[in-house]
């Protein structure tokens, strides 16, 4: 098989642990794994610089910090034009279309590299609109109008931004449709995936001892950013009645809210609610052993990894039905939907799955999406845009 040398430019890298850097971390070794040479060029800090000095294939550029102090603009061109000299990349991915994906475009155009994008985030929607907003100023974060406007023109961005590109990867049915609804055509859907390991090692109640729960104790679990977006106000507010159903909720990770939501469940008096903060990678497989549901409550999201890896611990999850993580369940019996606007339907659905867990099946969903046939799709796409064969999607 021919190997290709790939470029994976990106804003977003590590130690930044978001989805996006989670997505190419692990692809990255799938592909290398292969024989193909990839390359990470990002914007980062002092951190990031560090990890360079032992990966000769990440390129880190230089930039200026935003106010949620993991935003990074680079502006670094003379790096970036050293980091290509030479390289003569097969393809070049980005991973956004700011900020480095700009670059991408630049260098593509100049060494005639073909520029493939994966849509990771939904940029148009209301809260990322007013994220973006707060940047310049929190004061007008929540103004409609200027959230109007924003979309109107970020969506005419993304059109000139894509119509550039070969191909626009979309990791969901979900957020192709949303492409589509707003003219962008050339889009292909491939789903993300993660690497599918042996993970039942350890006994539920073994897990639940390391965690500090009991065996009795029925558990719904949320690991991920903890921000707006997430819709994390769903699990706050229907925390009293599943309490009195003996649910417990644990609400893992960190991010900028991680306080807020803390306060108002003080505030709520809630008492089933848990806040273990950020979780290393070593210990998730604990908390993912431990729980009896797992729930996203997003409808933002693209796609979510933290659905496959629950359910590769043969964890039902509980996800919305509108949103790209209603299409896992398409693939097999691997947990309920519910409504983000009624509550006592999410409670309902929450005790089907505790009194019928032998009726779901996550381990054989999360199968579907290993990594090796996310690796797969993306090397046949790379190989059709460089041989000029496109398809009609």
């Amino acid at each position: 098989m021919e190997k290709l040398k790939i470029a994976f430019y990106t804003d977003s890298y590590l130690p930044i642990k978001d989805g996006v850097t989670r997505y190419i971390v692990t692809m990255r070794k799938e592909l290398e794994r292969r024989g193909h040479e990839v390359f990470v060029i990002t914007a980062g800090d002092q951190k990031t610089q560090e990890l360079a000095e032992n990966d000769p294939h990440l390129i880190v550029l230089r930039g200026i910090k935003f106010i949620d102090n993991k935003s990074i603009l680079a502006l670094d061109p003379t790096v970036l034009l050293q980091a290509i000299n030479g390289r003569n990349f097969d393809i070049i991915h980005a991973q956004s279309p700011f900020s480095v994906g700009l670059s991408a475009a630049f260098i593509s155009k100049i060494t005639k590299a073909r520029l493939v994008t994966t849509f990771h985030t939904h940029f148009f929607h209301r809260l990322a609109l007013s994220k973006y907003i707060s940047y310049v100023s929190g004061f007008l974060s929540s103004n409609r109008f200027l959230i109007k406007i924003s979309k109107f023109f970020m969506v005419g961005y993304l059109k000139l931004y894509y119509f550039g590109c070969d191909k626009v990867i979309s990791p969901s049915k979900f957020a192709k449709r949303l492409l589509r609804r707003n003219g962008i055509k050339n889009v292909e859907v491939i789903e993300n995936g993660v690497e599918i390991t042996d993970t039942l090692k350890i006994s539920k109640n073994e897990a639940r001892q390391l965690i500090g729960f009991s065996k009795r104790d029925r558990i719904i679990l949320y690991l991920g950013r903890v921000d707006k977006e997430k819709n994390l106000e769903f699990l706050l507010k229907a925390a009293r009645p599943l309490a009195k159903k003996g649910f417990k909720i644990i609400i893992a990770g960190r991010g900028p809210h991680l306080d807020e939501y803390r306060n108002k469940s003080m505030i709520m008096g809630l008492e089933n609610v848990y806040f273990p903060g950020f979780i290393k990678e070593e210990e998730k497989r604990y908390y993912y052993r431990a729980a009896d549901i797992f729930c996203n409550p997003s409808t933002f999201d693209t796609a979510c990894l933290a659905d496959i890896e629950a359910m590769n611990f043969n964890l039902p999850i509980l996800v919305p039905k509108i949103g790209a993580q209603a299409e896992f369940l398409k693939k097999g019996n691997g947990g309920e939907t519910f409504s983000t606007n009624n509550i006592s339907e999410f409670v309902v659905k929450a005790m089907k799955i505790i009194k019928s867990k032998r009726r779901y099946i996550p381990r054989f969903v999360a199968r579907k999406f290993n990594i090796k046939v996310s690796a797969d799709k993306l090397i046949a796409l790379y190989k059709r845009v460089l041989s000029n064969k496109h398809t009609i999607f």
